[in-house]
């Protein structure tokens, strides 16, 4: 069995960007949106084969989000 690589990307903020980005996230990733005290907080998990792979992977997700966090 080869290596695997992880990362865990978290987000906080407001309630109302937690949810929107949550439903960005794609089925593929172990995701939680937690909410306590009016704010939100996301928590991605990602695994890849390679360090390579982690990165293309975190990048796709932070583009993704970009224009959301506002």
């Amino acid at each position: 069995m080869g290596e695997v690589y992880s990362t865990r990307l978290e987000w906080k903020g407001s309630k109302e960007i937690g949810e929107r980005l949550s439903l960005l996230v794609p089925e593929e990733f172990h995701h939680e949106l937690t909410n306590a005290e009016g704010k939100a907080r996301l928590s991605i998990d990602i695994d890849a084969g390679s360090l390579e792979e982690l990165r293309e992977i975190v990048d796709r997700l932070l583009t993704l989000f970009s224009d959301q966090d506002q």
